[in-house]
């Protein structure tokens, strides 16, 4: 951290502002201070700019002790300077102590301890302990205080933090309006130079200039609590690169070398940049899933449709097909037109419901046909036989048989005309 950091520290600490979106506000009262004053902030700032002022000073009196004028002006002119070394990281510390969620709530009931760890009991997410054991207080044989994982947890990060950072812990709060319980830390490391100097200097603390040392020691610190460090990754990276050095270095040819994989290192990933990125995906994943449940809702109304269309033919309600053969028609000899698009069911039942009725017309002409020349046959061998009768009557019947010629040749005509196109036309007409 630099010192100017301080101000959105304190900002998202007291959730006025900023990305709150991984925050139970409902929860945000049960936050606690476990460290420091509540200005902390404001002090820390100050302390500071105090050392700033002081060292600049100290330069004055050094530089008019030694008339150095010239150079006394300038340093009058250039103001005082930031009481630290050049860093990219910044000359303060945050350090956030944490452990997997399932331990605080009570889900790794059976997780290994630490060879040096005190008996604890856990029910129901609740430490049991010897309290001399726990917190340092007078043996009593037989008494076991209950304490919850948070607690018990909390008792510890202090007291590693002040083993190892003394007065330079400013502020620790711990966390209990997010997902999981955490405590955080900010380090002011005060130092003071050879000639009498107040400066920040964050590698004063060994836990700060070897990370991978503060992780040793932090789960050698916390298995008194039944944790256990996480994944030792740095320290297999260097293995696996050690190993594959050696291999190349006992067979440069490469030939018999097989060389472990080495893993990847992990890169910090801002919370907020995470939570984009789960957002992004949760995104993504709802844009799927809403286009699943709307082919899906597609599909289910096809169905319905096609169930809805089968029943009415069962029970012989043609009706919602009339116009099916034309619409069809219409829509592939005219391109943009209006006419209001079938479903694939109706068109596919109507298509087979003419169908069907094509061959039914055409079977019924057919016998028609066959019937006709019968009638055809019937009325010649009755004219046949009409002139064989006496003139007077032969000349009634003749007049009944002429009256119904012109009937059987329009009868006949029709049926002669092949193709549906042309009955429809006829009939229409």
């Amino acid at each position: 951290m630099w010192p100017k950091d301080i101000g959105g520290f304190e900002v998202h600490r007291t959730r006025q502002r900023g990305d709150l979106g991984h925050v139970y506000t409902s929860r945000t009262s049960r936050n606690r201070r476990l460290i420091g004053e509540e200005d902390w902030a404001k002090r820390a700032q100050q302390e500071v700019a105090d050392m700033a002022l002081e060292n600049h000073a100290k330069d004055l009196e050094k530089l008019k002790a030694r008339r150095r004028t010239t150079e006394w002006k300038k340093r009058v002119a250039n103001g005082p300077r930031d009481p630290w070394r050049a860093t990219r990281h910044g000359p303060m510390r945050e350090i956030i102590l944490t452990a997997n969620r399932e331990w605080f709530e009570g889900r790794e009931a059976d997780a290994p301890r630490g060879t040096d760890a005190p008996e604890t009991d856990i029910v129901d997410g609740v430490m049991t302990s010897p309290v001399d054991d726990l917190f340092g207080g007078d043996e009593i044989e037989g008494d076991r205080t209950p304490r919850s994982r948070t607690e018990h947890f909390e008792d510890l990060a202090k007291q590693w933090l002040f083993e190892h950072f003394g007065d330079d812990v400013v502020h620790a709060r711990a966390d209990l309006d997010e997902t999981t319980y955490h405590v955080h830390a900010v380090i002011l490391p005060r130092a003071v130079t050879k000639d009498g100097r107040r400066v920040l200097q964050p590698s004063k603390h060994a836990m700060i200039e070897d990370y991978e040392a503060a992780q040793d020691s932090v789960g050698a610190w916390f298995a008194q609590a039944g944790l256990v460090r996480g994944e030792r990754r740095a320290e297999k990276i260097r293995d696996a690169i050690e190993h594959n050095a050696r291999l190349r270095k006992d067979d440069p040819s490469g030939k018999d070398v097989r060389p472990v994989d080495v893993p990847k290192k992990r890169r910090h990933v801002s919370p907020r940049d995470w939570r984009r990125r789960q957002e992004r995906k949760l995104a993504e994943r709802e844009c799927k899933l809403t286009s699943r449940e709307t082919k899906v809702t597609q599909r289910e109304q096809k169905a319905e449709e096609v169930l809805e269309i089968a029943a009415a033919v069962i029970k012989g309600d043609i009706s919602m097909f009339e116009g099916t053969e034309e619409a069809t028609a219409q829509g592939a000899s005219k391109t943009g037109s209006t006419a209001p698009a079938l479903s694939p069911a109706r068109r596919l039942f109507g298509q087979a419901l003419e169908r069907l009725r094509g061959k039914a017309e055409a079977e019924a002409e057919d016998r028609l046909r066959r019937e006709f020349a019968l009638v055809e046959a019937a009325r010649a061998s009755l004219a046949a036989l009409v002139r064989r009768l006496p003139q007077k009557t032969r000349e009634s019947m003749s007049a009944v048989l002429d009256g119904l010629g012109p009937e059987f040749a329009r009868l006949k005509t029709r049926l002669s005309r092949k193709g549906p196109g042309e009955r429809d036309t006829e009939e229409k007409s």
